[in-house]
């Protein structure tokens, strides 16, 4: 079996700068609200679960717009970003904007969709070094995502490749740009 021999800090690394490379800062919707009407449905975590988590929590709706945040609950470590890969439902609905939480300290979140209308989109949003690392206490946002649901329909919105960091991953990272390891909480997006 071969090792690789980059580090996985340098991995984490080069993911978040080719995803902020070949990404764009989300833009807020303008034009008209669809006709439709968008809800959510979290999924929580069970009973007891109360930290190392990150679950999406309804911020806004209005009509067919919805935003939802990306909430990181009680890590022990500092953190330094987050990637996450998304599969939603585009049979009804349009990924459109990825937008800075609270978290950290202010700054842009990158997103890429590959291919319009695929139902994907890779997310970044990241701090540098260990100087800007910060503790998660208590529940926080790290950024708001905004969708547009234009028809009827329903289906989940899932976190692919948890804990993994790099490529087509989803991570937490750590200073030294490594994943640490959290429960992920997708839900259910809805159009009426």
């Amino acid at each position: 079996m071969r090792k690789s021999c980059i580090p996985p800090i340098a991995i984490s690394l080069v993911v978040l700068v080719l995803l902020a490379a070949g990404c764009k800062e989300g833009n807020p919707i303008s034009g008209t609200i669809s006709p439709a009407s968008a809800s959510f449905v979290e999924e929580s975590p069970p009973a007891g679960v109360t930290d190392h988590t990150v679950e999406f929590k309804t911020s806004f709706v209005d009509g067919g717009r919805i935003t939802l945040d990306v909430v990181i609950t009680e890590i022990d470590e500092p953190i330094t970003g987050v990637a996450m890969k998304l599969t939603y439902p585009d049979a009804f609905s349009k990924f459109v904007s990825c937008t800075d939480g609270s978290l950290f300290p202010a700054g842009p979140c990158f997103f890429d969709e590959p291919a319009s209308g695929s139902g994907e989109v890779f997310i970044g949003r990241a701090v540098t070094g260990a100087a800007q690392a910060t503790e998660v206490s208590g529940s926080q946002v790290v950024v708001r995502l905004e969708f547009l649901v234009f028809g009827g329909g329903e289906g989940m919105i899932r976190i692919e490749g948890q804990n993994l960091g790099g490529g087509d991953a989803s991570a937490v990272l750590d200073v030294n740009g490594d994943p640490v390891f959290v429960q992920w909480y997708s839900g259910m997006l809805q159009g009426t």
